[in-house]
């Protein structure tokens, strides 16, 4: 339970803001913000209040209204920022974002998939929308507060592959001079004249290694500590089985751009039935004309998944001493409810603290709760959630797969007649085969480093080395190892398009100098009032963590108006949720650099230390020479260098203790019939779905290590966070003010595309 912040009103309140108060309000305000934007789409109507590119308005008019004006303003500034300018996609058709995309969101929104409180865990669609909401936040946060501007960093001084503070000192570097400096050019040079872009400095190729243990962390939660991670594991299994990689080299073999591109589609989503011939002709209209290549995969596998759940519903159905007819009988008339009856009774249950079921029965029948035993309440709780999956897979096969118009169809063949030019160049120039047989082999890898280790390994908590667990389960390491083996791939493909087709390197060089232009910060600030200054040598071995050299960046001003602007009887209160946020902010960013520091120390246990070594010249940096990565042979389930072996289970990154607090705080329904309390998702960790753990992949993780157990010694190790909702309530409105007035206005929009 999070710790509550009360302020004394009796106290003196400072009317400035320091550093730290600005930079955690900032954090506050963005967090909370971006996750509650994402939220709004389970509504139908949200889509339409997004503003540009989408409608507001498409019935009685002959084009779509597209407005200027957003009611979620920080996903429209990163969607009109950074994604509507990338090469291929600003060439969209007009009617690309309006109609297809559009009608495809406000699809879903309309299919009332279910809640987490209903079916009693965190589903996949929760975890995969927690997560991109925290990428987002840190995204936006760096558009709207912006990098300031310092002296030019020396990316071929001094850094320590093996020390965790020089590689985030690195990874600031490069990044002040990709936003500050010529970076980019020298990036984009460098790898079209070689296959690699850590040849080009030490401090780029020490941002790198920052970059894999980021990534691999990231892979590593979403695959082992996630409770869906096996779940999700196995669908990526299936659908790797599924794709014909071997019909698409065959295509990628013919020699004529168009008639590769043209067979490809056809591969894709070329229709074969009688009601896709009956439309052609003319004898029917909007007949269902059946799925293409790429909706029958869709379909496919989560039919799979259905088959399995429908499993499950038969064995409670069947079940001796389960729940009566009747009891089943008013369950799927729940199921089948509207939109507004789902939100009614899920709030009645939270009001009575009764579980769902319990309200369920009283919404139908009074006398159905008097004859239900505690196992059959369980049970009727697994019947609601296996329904309730059924339900949704069945209605995304029907958004995705059986939709009429097809939009989907629609929209994929926009997206390659978009892409065409860019296709067409590189086809002519590379040859694509080598590439499809890379992306397969990284899939098969990453499978494979995702299942259960032959042998155990010892983990151990990152503070202390008293608590430690032996498990079967991949490591961050091995995570690793897998990003090792595989960047060289990625260089190769982006080395022959950046040195074959040069057109196409100075569109994305172009663009990527242009987008970065907007992560500068805006204006000047007067620093806020601060217990220290932080040093400003690109050069210095410590990073202190507790220091705010930004604040809020170019929103600092408008932040201290919000809060300027709050009652006086308020302000303490949230001086208060400031302040313990900035505490909480630090001590991830803390244990974050242990964390890597501990993943370091790991992989570089029978390597040199890079003391001892001679500093490699600029043109032959070399992993083998100056890094712990080159310690580690490749991460194979039956590789002999995981004996005897410390693993590391938790990793670096702030953004994962903020995905798990955002996964933590979801509303789960009570256990009891009555008398209990509304749960938490920290209430429900490593709690599945029973279907969700059939197949092969997935049955193996599960045998393989206990994910509670694991979950309990990294959470140890976490900070708790603090109860911060009154900056959410009492600012949250002004701070979306904001972000538009000042962010929206400076992003330029086509004037063709807005309509008055």
């Amino acid at each position: 339970m999070t710790s509550s912040i009360s302020g004394s009103s009796a106290a003196a309140v400072p009317d400035t803001l320091t550093a730290r108060q600005l930079h955690a309000l900032f954090d506050i305000l963005t967090h909370y913000g971006t996750y509650s934007e994402v939220e709004c789409f389970k509504n139908a109507n949200a889509i339409s209040t997004y503003g540009y590119p989408f409608a507001s308005s498409t019935e009685g008019a002959s084009e779509p209204v597209i407005k200027k004006e957003s009611s979620v303003p920080l996903l429209a500034t990163v969607l009109r920022a950074i994604v509507l300018p990338v090469p291929g996609v600003r060439d969209l058709p007009t009617g690309f974002w309006p109609l297809k995309f559009q009608g495809i969101l406000t699809k879903f929104g309309e299919a009332d998939l279910s809640e987490s409180y209903d079916k009693g865990s965190l589903g996949s669609r929760k975890t995969l929308a927690t997560a991109a909401s925290v990428i987002h936040e840190s995204v936006s946060r760096g558009l709207i507060g912006g990098l300031p501007k310092g002296s030019p960093r020396d990316l071929n001084g001094h850094y320590d592959r093996a020390k965790a503070q020089d590689l985030v000192r690195a990874w600031e570097d490069v990044l002040h001079e990709l936003v500050h400096g010529n970076l980019v050019e020298a990036l984009f040079d460098r790898i079209a004249e070689k296959p690699d872009i850590e040849g080009h400095s030490l401090g780029v190729q020490t941002a790198v290694d920052y970059i894999i243990i980021h990534l691999a962390t990231f892979m590593h939660h979403v695959f082992v500590l996630s409770p869906e991670g096996s779940y999700l594991l196995q669908m990526v299994a299936s659908i790797h089985k599924l794709v014909p990689y071997s019909a698409v080299k065959q295509t990628l073999r013919i020699g004529n751009a168009a008639s590769m591109i043209s067979g490809l589609t056809k591969l894709l989503l070329a229709k074969m039935s009688i009601g896709g011939l009956t439309n052609w002709i003319g004898l029917t209209q909007n007949a269902d004309d059946g799925m293409n290549l790429l909706q029958r995969i869709i379909s496919l596998i989560l039919s799979w998944d259905m088959a399995e759940f429908r499993k499950t519903a038969e064995r409670i159905e069947k079940a001796k001493g389960g729940p009566s007819k009747h009891h089943i009988a008013v369950i799927k008339e729940y199921v089948a409810k509207s939109r507004e009856d789902h939100l009614r009774i899920r709030n009645t249950s939270m009001k009575r603290t009764e579980s769902i079921i319990a309200t369920i029965f009283h919404e139908s029948r009074r006398g159905l709760m008097k004859s239900l035993s505690k196992e059959q309440h369980e049970q009727c709780l697994e019947y609601l959630s296996t329904l309730l999956a059924i339900r949704d897979r069945d209605e995304i096969i029907k958004i995705l797969c059986k939709q009429n118009p097809d939009l989907v169809t629609q929209a994929v063949r926009d997206l390659i007649g978009s892409f065409e030019p860019m296709i067409r160049a590189v086809h002519q120039n590379i040859d694509l085969r080598e590439h499809v047989s890379a992306a397969e082999s990284f899939l098969t890898d990453l499978i494979e480093t995702s299942k259960a280790k032959d042998s155990p390994v010892t983990i151990s908590s990152t503070l202390t080395a008293d608590k430690t667990l032996e498990t079967r389960a991949p490591s961050i390491e091995d995570y690793v190892g897998l990003v090792r083996r595989h960047r060289q791939s990625a260089y190769n493909f982006v080395h022959q398009v950046a040195k074959n087709c040069p057109e196409i390197k100075d569109e994305f060089r172009d663009y990527c100098k242009k987008t970065l232009v907007q992560f500068r910060q805006q204006q000047p600030e007067k620093q806020p009032p601060s217990s220290a200054t932080p040093p400003n040598d690109s050069n210095s071995q410590t990073i202190d963590t507790k220091l705010r050299k930004g604040a809020a960046g170019s929103l600092s001003p408008d932040i201290q108006s919000l809060f300027a602007a709050l009652p006086f009887q308020i302000k303490p209160s949230i001086l208060a949720a400031a302040d313990a946020h900035a505490a909480y902010l630090s001590s991830l960013e803390d244990l974050s650099l242990k964390r890597m520091q501990h993943i370091l120390d790991d992989m570089d246990l029978t390597s040199p230390t890079p003391s001892s070594l001679t500093e490699p010249k600029k043109e032959k940096f070399s992993l083998s020479t100056t890094s712990p990565f080159a310690s580690r042979n490749p991460c194979r389930r039956n590789s002999d260098n995981t004996k005897n072996r410390k693993a590391s289970m938790c990793g670096p990154g702030m953004f994962l203790s903020r995905w798990q607090s955002l996964m933590d705080e979801t509303l789960i329904t009570p256990k009891v019939p009555t008398g209990g309390q509304v749960r938490r998702g920290r209430d429900v960790k490593g709690v599945i779905a029973q279907a969700k753990t059939t197949g092969e992949v997935a049955s193996d993780a599960d045998k393989a290590w206990d994910l509670a157990a694991l979950m309990r010694l990294v959470e140890t190790e976490v900070p708790e966070p603090p109860d911060v909702q009154v900056v959410v309530k009492m600012m949250g409105s002004g701070f979306g003010e904001v972000v538009e007035g000042r962010m929206l206005d400076r992003i330029e929009i086509p004037g063709d595309k807005i309509t008055n």
